[in-house]
């Protein structure tokens, strides 16, 4: 039975996340395999990695109510975290979760499924990365890779104010069709909701780190930070509290000929803008949303092949770039065709 070490964090969004980043590469590095159980405090608003601060999140609503707004390493949509939200890590080889992105996410959705049922709660998986209850999402999931080692992230929201939701983040039209319905509390649920009391958090991560610890079929040890884990985390503090990771690393484009329009496919919401700089010539594109790809940088890759180009190359470019990426829940022709529909 493989051991892992066993972390619990509370604290600010910076040192959370760059948490992530230093656990992913000291594992990739030989340390033992980890699971890590964190509180965000103070409250935080969390993008996607490829999601842009602009288009998600009311930042004024935000700064009134004393939250931050930090950026995760891994995909997915813009989530907020706080003392009432339980979020969980795993850092290991890809080959103890199954060996894939999809694997690693479903064996992680079990452990959490298995931590519900001890609530007496029944839960079950949707693809492509929630769970969720009669229908309602309670966790979302969430992964990214180094090489053949992998972080697998997710949630458990113990309590969540539904109101404060609607206030900070902004939603589009499409997006509300599709998560929310006309009411958020008929898409997402919460522990203390199902079970119509207060669940003490404690409780929460002591019945966590045993179904975890079952259902991935490890054996748990508490542990505190390696020291280099320790000097790592607290350079990279300084990396996910800055205005460029935050802010700058997906900003809208600007300028004039900005077209822009969002699909949703079964892979996420996508957002994108493309700016022209004359008749049949793409100047640059900028394409945003909650969406999964590995690797995961690979979508600048794209944005760069674009720069530039002819607007009768883009198919040709989309789809040599396709031939080398994982695009979880998205049709090439599909995404393409969004792509040529913009720039027509």
């Amino acid at each position: 039975m493989p051991n892992f070490r066993f972390i619990l964090e509370k604290g600010p969004q910076h040192r959370i996340l760059a948490g992530e980043e230093a656990l992913l590469d000291s594992v990739a590095e030989g340390s033992e395999p980890v699971l890590r159980f964190v509180i965000f405090d103070p409250t935080a608003v969390l993008l996607g990695y490829h999601q842009s601060a602009e288009q998600e999140v009311n930042l004024e609503r935000v700064r009134e109510r004393g939250w931050d707004v930090g950026r995760r390493p891994t995909g997915g949509g813009t989530i907020i975290m706080g003392p009432d939200q339980l979020g969980w890590e795993i850092y290991s080889e890809s080959s103890l979760l199954g060996g894939s992105v999809e694997s690693a996410i479903k064996r992680s959705a079990d452990a959490v499924i298995s931590t519900l049922s001890r609530f007496g709660i029944k839960a079950n998986f949707r693809p492509k990365n929630d769970v969720e209850i009669n229908g309602r999402k309670i966790s979302g999931l969430g992964a990214f890779s180094v090489g053949k080692y992998i972080s697998v992230t997710g949630t458990i929201l113990v309590d969540f104010d539904v109101q404060a939701m609607v206030d900070t983040l902004k939603l589009s039209t499409e997006k509300m069709k599709d998560k929310v319905s006309r009411d958020f509390r008929e898409r997402i649920t919460w522990l203390n909701r199902e079970l119509d009391s207060r669940v003490p958090m404690e409780e929460v991560i002591r019945e966590a780190r045993s179904a975890f610890q079952e259902s991935l079929g490890v054996e748990l040890h508490d542990e505190k930070y390696l020291p280099r884990e320790e000097e790592n985390i607290r350079e990279l503090e300084l990396k996910y509290r800055s205005q460029e990771w935050v802010f700058g690393l997906r900003k809208t484009l600007e300028g004039e000929d900005v077209r822009q329009g969002e699909i949703k496919l079964p892979g996420g919401l996508f957002r994108v803008q493309v700016k022209l700089a004359g008749k049949g010539l793409i100047q640059s594109v900028l394409i945003t949303g909650d969406f999964f790809v590995e690797p995961r940088r690979s979508i600048y890759d794209l944005e760069a092949r674009l720069k530039w180009s002819r607007v009768e190359d883009l198919r040709r470019e989309v789809s040599d770039w396709f031939q080398g990426v994982k695009f979880l829940g998205v049709d090439r022709d599909q995404f393409i065709q969004f792509l040529e529909g913009l720039v027509k």
